[in-house]
């Protein structure tokens, strides 16, 4: 087609490549059966050599700026390739979802939507976020490597941050009435629930499928489906 396209920025996990995001079917078949575009960036190298790539989820700005960096990209590649910028989500897998978190809560107008799997803020989780976010977290119900609860790695030294609390926390910044949902959903392997009663402009929903950690099958479609129904018009 001629585009514009709606676009789909998808972050690998710690150590990963965004060539292999690239070549895994879950993550991009049905978004570009669907016409999106989708941009799959590589991370900074934890270590000189190494080719997986890691994310400044923490916000420690020595190292390198990624909220800076994802929006960069993001518009380079909206200049050069008929992407609408306006209708752009950000996606990412497991420390991918965990900055796909960190941009939503610190600069929630960088993207249109976010999307992260198996992906937690870390701890101590931010006081607030800085405005309202359209956001639909998806998760295992039995992910070892980043449990619901989160859990300490790196011998302790950092801790992921509880879904829960998170969710808590983008429920006050959406203005959200309740912390109760007031949708639910079982749609194929995904239990969902909604928040609809929260400010204009926001949107907040948790998948749960009954696998570990990974991307689960009907991915693409899934966040398709909820991102379409947002409404947002082409730029």
């Amino acid at each position: 087609g001629d585009g514009p396209f709606p676009g789909a920025m998808v972050l690998h996990g710690y150590g990963g490549q965004a060539a292999v995001v690239m070549r895994t079917p879950v993550m991009v078949e049905a978004l570009l059966a669907r016409g999106y575009a989708v941009i799959a960036p590589q991370g900074a190298a934890r270590r000189e050599g190494d080719k997986g790539g890691a994310w400044n989820a923490f916000g420690a700005e020595e190292r390198r700026d990624d909220v800076a960096f994802l929006n960069a990209v993001a518009a380079d590649a909206a200049s050069r390739f008929r992407i609408d910028r306006g209708r752009m989500m950000l996606a990412g897998f497991s420390g991918g979802g965990m900055m796909t978190w960190r941009v939503a809560c610190a600069a929630p107008a960088s993207f249109a939507a976010y999307a992260p799997i198996a992906g937690l803020l870390w701890r101590p989780l931010p006081e607030s976020c800085a405005g309202p976010v359209r956001l639909f977290h998806i998760h295992g119900w039995s992910d070892p490597v980043v449990p619901l609860e989160g859990r300490a790695v790196a011998g302790g030294r950092v801790v992921q941050g509880d879904l829960f609390r998170g969710l808590d926390l983008l429920r006050e910044t959406n203005g959200c009435e309740g912390d109760d949902p007031d949708g639910f959903l079982v749609e194929g392997p995904f239990m969902i629930r909604r928040w609809t009663d929260c400010a204009p402009g926001s949107a907040l929903e948790f998948a749960l499928h009954h696998g570990g950690h990974l991307a689960p099958a009907g991915w693409g479609d899934l966040v398709a489906d909820w991102f379409e129904a947002l409404g947002i018009e082409p730029s």
